[in-house]
């Protein structure tokens, strides 16, 4: 796969794509807005820091998104740190 040889360094993809995507190493994933359902966002931020390599997510959020951030939360038994604008 051209992404896994470093000839492409940016890939973007759906929720259906990203659950089949195995990625070694991946440094990071941008989420450009929360996914309805908390699981779906365990996988999304999944792909990043497996196998004891550290990963950063960071997920862009606006306030109508804070309930599904809380639920998100509630799943994964950690808050997640926000940065105001």
């Amino acid at each position: 796969m051209i992404f896994n040889n470093n000839r492409i360094r940016v890939l973007i993809a759906t929720d259906i794509a990203a659950r089949g995507i195995d990625i070694a190493e991946l440094p990071h994933v941008l989420n450009y807005e929360l996914p309805n359902e908390p699981e779906s966002y365990v996988h999304r931020i999944g792909r990043t820091g497996r196998a004891g390599v550290q990963g950063t997510a960071v997920s862009f959020c606006d306030e109508d998104q804070l309930k599904d951030l809380k639920k998100i939360e509630k799943l994964i038994g950690f808050t997640i740190p926000v940065m105001s604008s």
